[in-house]
C-alpha cells in the first residue's frame, strides 16, 4: 500500500468517526427548505452550563448514543413491503446450552424481517427487552444495541437464581420510527397547541403560543408578544390579538394536540401502528427462532454469595447497566446498600424536620401524593395555587415537622385549566429560590417535552443543570434526586416511548457524574409486571421512592 493511499485511508476514516461523534442532525424550525437542518453539536451539552464540571467526552459519549439509537432509518424507502413485521422478525439467545451463573451476561440477538419475510439490511427499529421469572417476580431491563445492518445485539446481567424467561417487544418498525422523526422536523413546537388569553374590560381573546416565534403567524393589525425568560433559557412567544397590549395577557392554556390530517399522516404511514383516535405503538413481543426456547436455567455463583459487594448509598455512585431489578417485587439496587424503610413510622423517623420539593410534573406529583397519603399528611393549596395540574400543593406531618411541596416547571405545560401568568414560574427560578439549607429536591423534566425538539430538551436540561448545582454550592448539605422519565405506552399525539427513551440517555448522561441521586424510573418501569402507563402503578411508585430514602435514611 502506497503513502498516497494509506493518507487517503486514513484521512477517510478519522472523518467518518468524527461525524459519528458529533451527534445527530436536527431542523429546528419548520417549512424551510432552503437551508438545511441544524446540526446537534456535542457541545451543546456542555457549554453554557455554568460550570465546569462536565469533560468534553461526555458530549462525546451523549452524542454517540443518540447517533446509535436513532440508526439509519431516514433512508428508509417509504415501501410496505420494506416495513419491518414483528411476524416475521425473531431472536435467539446465544450459547443457550451454556451453565448460567448470577452475574453471568446473557447475549441475545434480534433478527428484523420485512412484510415478506426477508432479512432487513437497515436499523432504526425500536425494541424493548427484559428477562423475567413470573413465580418470583423477578425481573431486568435489557440494552438493546442497534447494528445498523437489521440485526440487533442485547445482553442482560443475570442477577437471580432459577429459569429466567427472555421477553424481547418491539415498539415500532424503523418506518414508524420515521415517521416520528418527521413529525419532531417538521412540527417541532406546533404539534402541541398551547393558548394565551388577554384580558380587556369585560372582554377576552386568545392568541396562539409556542417556543419557536417563527412557527406562529402575526395577525393582521396585532403582532407577537414575547414572554421569554431568558434568565432560565425559557423562549416563549404568543400571538397578540387585535386591539389588545402584551401586558393585558392573563392565563395560559393548553388545547391539545394536532390531528392525524393536521400532521399530515398518510394513509400508509398509519399502517405502521395499532390505529384508533389516535396512533399507538405496535407494542409487539417477537418469537424466539424456531426450535429454540426462550428460557434459561441459572444457578448460583460458585462461593455461594449470591449478593453483590455495594457501596453505601450516597450521591454520585456510577450506575452500572442495569442500575437494578426486582425481586420478590421489590426494586434492588446495583448502585449501592441502603436501609429499606418498612413502615410509615420508619419514613417518618428518617424525614423528621425535613423539607422536600417535588419539582416538575404529574410523575413527580404522584409522588407528593404518595408520600402524603402514606405518612398521614395534610394537604393544602399554595396562596398562589394554580390548578391541581401545575400546583403549588403542600403537605405537612405537623407531629415529625416534615413538609412536602409539589410545583410543575413552567411552560411548555399541557394543562387544561387556564393558569394565571403572573404565578407560572420555571424550574430554574423555583430552585434558586431555595434559600434553607438540607432540602430534599426531587426534578423530573420530561413528558411535556415529548412533542418538542430535541434541542429544545437538551437547552432546558442544561439551564437546570446549573440551578441544580448553584443550589447544592450554597447549602452542600442538600439532597437532589434526578428521576427521568418512565415508559408510557401512549399515543404518538401525546406521550410516546420513542422519544422519551431519547430523552432518558440525555438526562442520564447531563447528569453523570454529578453529586446528585439518579432513580432510573426508566429501568423500573422498562421491566415491570404491570401495564406501561405514563403514571406507573403505586407499586413502582414505592419503589421509587424507597430507593430514593435508601440515599436519605442512612
Amino acid at each position: 500500500m502506497n503513502d498516497k493511499f494509506k493518507f487517503v485511508v486514513i484521512v477517510s476514516m478519522v472523518t467518518t468517526v468524527y461525524l459519528l461523534m458529533c451527534g445527530v442532525n436536527w431542523r429546528l424550525r419548520p417549512n424551510n427548505s432552503s437551508r438545511g437542518p441544524a446540526p446537534l453539536s456535542r457541545h451543546i451539552f456542555l457549554h453554557g452550563s455554568g460550570d465546569n464540571t462536565a469533560p468534553d467526552k461526555e458530549g462525546i459519549r451523549l452524542a454517540s448514543h443518540l447517533q446509535e439509537f436513532t440508526g439509519s432509518y431516514l433512508d428508509i424507502p417509504a415501501d410496505n413491503g420494506t416495513a419491518t413485521s414483528a411476524e416475521f422478525t425473531e431472536f435467539h439467545i446465544l450459547h443457550p446450552g451454556s451453565v448460567y451463573r448470577v452475574g453471568d451476561i446473557l447475549s441475545v440477538m434480534i433478527c428484523a424481517k420485512d412484510m415478506r419475510n426477508r432479512e432487513k439490511t437497515q436499523g432504526g427499529d425500536f425494541f424493548r427487552a427484559k428477562i423475567y421469572t413470573e413465580g418470583t417476580k423477578s425481573s431486568a431491563p435489557g440494552r438493546v444495541r442497534d447494528f445498523g445492518n437489521g440485526t440487533y445485539g442485547v445482553t442482560f446481567r443475570l442477577l437471580w437464581e432459577g429459569d429466567v424467561t427472555v421477553s424481547v417487544r418491539m415498539v415500532h418498525s424503523s418506518s414508524a420510527v420515521r415517521l416520528l422523526k418527521r413529525l419532531r422536523e417538521e412540527f417541532p413546537t406546533n404539534r402541541t397547541k398551547f393558548r394565551r388569553r388577554y384580558v380587556s374590560g369585560n372582554g377576552t381573546s386568545d392568541g396562539w403560543c409556542g417556543s419557536h416565534r417563527n412557527d406562529l403567524q402575526s395577525p393582521e393589525g396585532g403582532g407577537i408578544c414575547d414572554f421569554s425568560d431568558r434568565y432560565a433559557s425559557v423562549e416563549w412567544y404568543c400571538e397578540r390579538p387585535l386591539n389588545v397590549s402584551c401586558d393585558q395577557s392573563v392565563y395560559h392554556g393548553f388545547a391539545g394536540f394536532l390531528s392525524l390530517q393536521e400532521l399530515r399522516v398518510t394513509k400508509e404511514e398509519r399502517q405502521y401502528f395499532k390505529q384508533g383516535r389516535d396512533l399507538r405503538a405496535i407494542n409487539v413481543d417477537i418469537k424466539i427462532r424456531k426450535g429454540d426456547t426462550p428460557t434459561i436455567s441459572v444457578v448460583g455463583q460458585q462461593d455461594g454469595n449470591l449478593t453483590e459487594q455495594l457501596p453505601k448509598c450516597m450521591p454520585g455512585l456510577p450506575t452500572p447497566v442495569p442500575s437494578g431489578y426486582y425481586h420478590n417485587g421489590q426494586w434492588v439496587s446495583r448502585v449501592c446498600w441502603g436501609p429499606r424503610l418498612s413502615s410509615a413510622l420508619e419514613w417518618k423517623k428518617c424525614l423528621q424536620n425535613s423539607v422536600l420539593d417535588f419539582l416538575g410534573d404529574s410523575t413527580t406529583r404522584q409522588w407528593f401524593y404518595f408520600m402524603a397519603k402514606y405518612m398521614q399528611m395534610r394537604v393544602r393549596k399554595s396562596p398562589f395555587f394554580l390548578s391541581q395540574t401545575a400546583g403549588p400543593l403542600y403537605a405537612e406531618e405537623k407531629m415529625w415537622n416534615i413538609t412536602s411541596r409539589y410545583q410543575a416547571h413552567g411552560q411548555p405545560i399541557n394543562t387544561w385549566a387556564w393558569i394565571n401568568t403572573s404565578l407560572l414560574s420555571n424550574l430554574v427560578r423555583i430552585i434558586d429560590d431555595i434559600n434553607e439549607p438540607n432540602h430534599i429536591v426531587v426534578v423530573t423534566i420530561g413528558f411535556h417535552f415529548n412533542s418538542h425538539p430535541l434541542v429544545d430538551y437538551v437547552t432546558r436540561v442544561r439551564t437546570v443543570r446549573a440551578a441544580i448545582l448553584r443550589l447544592l454550592k450554597r447549602h452542600p448539605n442538600s439532597t437532589v434526586v434526578i428521576k427521568p422519565p418512565n415508559t408510557a405506552g401512549s399515543t404518538i399525539l401525546n406521550v410516546d416511548d420513542w422519544p422519551s427513551f431519547q430523552m432518558y440517555l440525555i438526562i442520564r448522561e447531563m447528569f453523570l457524574g454529578l453529586p446528585v441521586v439518579f432513580v432510573d424510573a426508566w429501568e423500573m418501569t422498562d421491566c415491570q409486571f404491570a401495564k406501561d402507563t405514563t403514571h406507573p402503578a403505586d407499586d413502582v411508585i414505592r419503589e421509587e421512592i424507597l430507593y430514593m430514602l435508601s440515599y436519605i435514611c442512612q
